[in-house]
């Protein structure tokens, strides 16, 4: 079966009319050596030659990280078949439109040395004409991003409804229900990618709240609490910091989750329940699975007027679309929320035995606290498995 992928041709596509003008798409990910003998079937075999490699070359970056990059690059050189179609944004609006043409080669010392070649068509697409739920799909955050299940949209919009031929009775699959994932299941990817910017984070359960009848609740509850711990490792300054400014050795971050935001008036409404929920935190963020790209201009404008941050979330990556105003803690909604729900709490408990526990007991609080927080991926391979099991697009 043809398949259609998004493939970003560098950061804000800046190499797309390069590519298109010499006949290619290709990728770099600091992986710098010919790859003809390691084109394997299995993206997983792939993934486990490369990512130490990727990791040395690029140090600081998680194991997660390393994956998403390794994943993305073998997509290209080896994912994509002959015959398949990339769709190629151009950073003004419109889409190239090519069908791969050749196995994988390697160009040295060029920007993006894993090509293949590409036969371009003269037509592009334009992003206005999409529908809302592919704009969704190739706005996607990452390098590849298979929008397959948009072919028809995308033959039309490079043809004519005209050209589109109906299929037969015979031909034409069973129907079968579209599934879609729920916005709880979102919660440990989140939480997996809060993780690896050193952020531990617990989902707050609204139903176990005291006054959970209450619809009104939903204005005070976060989705997900997260903390943040300063990597200071010398005993002197951390007890410095201990003697002297105690709330500056952590930031709690406060997050409303929603599967996707559409319209003006639904930014609205879920930025400022983010911005009731999130009163009480250092940081406040809104984050959703998909957003309508025709939003920036007005999230931009919300960012600057109440500091709230916005987050685009992936299932293998997200983006901080606008960071957070650091603000301080406000500690009347605090005792709020720990006489309203047994979760938050519980975090505010342990905690606050970190913060209080002597540099000899430090270590044992922290693991406590970790214990409560969600649960993460032990692998890149357990994180695709729960997204297919969740029907989540991954």
């Amino acid at each position: 079966m043809k398949k259609y992928i998004r493939v970003m041709l560098g950061r804000g596509s800046i190499y797309a009319k390069k590519c298109r003008e010499q006949g290619y798409i290709g990728a770099g990910f600091e992986v710098n050596v010919d790859l003809s003998d390691s084109l394997f079937e299995n993206w997983r075999d792939f993934n486990k030659k490369f990512i130490p490699m990727w990791m040395n070359n690029v140090p600081g970056k998680s194991k997660v990280t390393a994956g998403l990059a390794c994943g993305f690059l073998w997509t290209i050189v080896k994912g994509l078949r002959i015959g398949d179609v990339v769709l190629c944004p151009s950073g003004e609006g419109y889409y190239y439109v090519g069908t791969i043409d050749s196995d994988y080669y390697y160009e040295p010392k060029e920007e993006l040395p894993h090509r293949r070649k590409v036969v371009w068509m003269d037509k592009v697409i334009e992003r206005k004409r999409m529908s809302k739920e592919l704009k969704n799909s190739s706005g996607s955050i990452g390098t590849c991003s298979d929008v397959t299940k948009y072919s028809v949209e995308i033959e039309d919009l490079l043809y004519g409804s005209s050209n589109v031929q109906p299929e037969s009775p015979n031909s034409i699959a069973p129907s079968v229900p579209t599934k879609h994932f729920d916005e709880r299941s979102l919660h440990k990817l989140f939480c997996n990618f809060l993780r690896t910017r050193g952020i531990y984070a617990k989902t707050i359960y609204h139903e176990k709240s005291s006054n959970k009848s209450d619809n009104a609740q939903k204005w005070i509850h976060p989705d997900i609490i997260g903390a943040q711990f300063e990597d200071f490792k010398n005993d002197a300054t951390l007890s410095l910091l201990k003697a002297t400014e105690p709330k500056e050795s952590i930031h709690i971050y406060s997050y409303e989750l929603k599967r996707r935001i559409e319209s003006d008036y639904q930014l609205k409404q879920f930025y400022f329940q983010a911005l009731s929920n999130s009163s009480w935190a250092n940081f406040g963020y809104l984050v959703a699975f998909e957003i309508n790209e025709d939003l920036d201009e007005e999230m931009a404008r919300l960012n600057n007027a109440f500091g709230i941050g916005i987050i685009l979330m992936q299932a293998n990556d997200s983006k901080i679309l606008y960071p957070a105003r650091e603000k301080a803690l406000d500690y009347n909604t605090i005792e709020k929320l720990n006489n309203l729900n047994t979760d938050f709490c519980e975090f505010i408990k342990k905690l606050s035995k970190v913060m209080n526990a002597s540099k000899d007991y430090t270590s044992d609080a922290k693991n406590s606290f970790e214990k409560i927080c969600d649960k993460i991926f032990e692998s890149d391979e357990e994180l695709e498995l729960y997204c297919k099991e969740h029907c989540i697009p991954f």
